[in-house]
């Protein structure tokens, strides 16, 4: 996997119009273009009650995500520098997660999409 050198401009936790809890960490690349990381959906549709309804993997996604950066919440990692890691290279680049730099938390766990979704989703 990639990595590529970030600043985050914006980050927020959010319901967007259709009701889904989802997260954005928009970053600055050090070439010059910028990303949205994210957009994953924390929450599920649960047909019973006919709503969304938060689930155990969008908690720990949360959660992951604020231990890795060290924060408090998503207002608190702008302007922090991050390892994004992915796979491709200029506009094709692929986010797949993000780190911490080592100067900025020591034990610098990699949070990875696909893995923390493996743990709760995919069993």
């Amino acid at each position: 996997m990639d990595k590529k050198l970030a600043k985050i401009t914006s980050a927020a936790l959010d319901i967007k119009e259709r009701g889904i809890l989802s997260f954005w960490i928009q970053v600055d690349y050090e070439d010059g273009l910028s990303q949205g990381l994210g957009g994953i959906a924390l929450d599920e549709y649960n047909t019973e009650k006919k709503e969304r309804v938060g689930t155990a993997y969008g908690c720990e996604m949360i959660r992951r995500v604020l231990i890795a950066l060290d924060v408090n919440d998503f207002s608190e990692m702008k302007g922090k520098h991050i390892w994004v890691l992915g796979i491709g290279d200029g506009f094709s680049f692929e986010p797949k997660g993000i780190q911490a730099l080592k100067v900025d938390n020591e034990k610098n766990a990699a949070v990875i999409w696909a893995n923390v979704a493996n743990e709760y989703i995919n069993k």
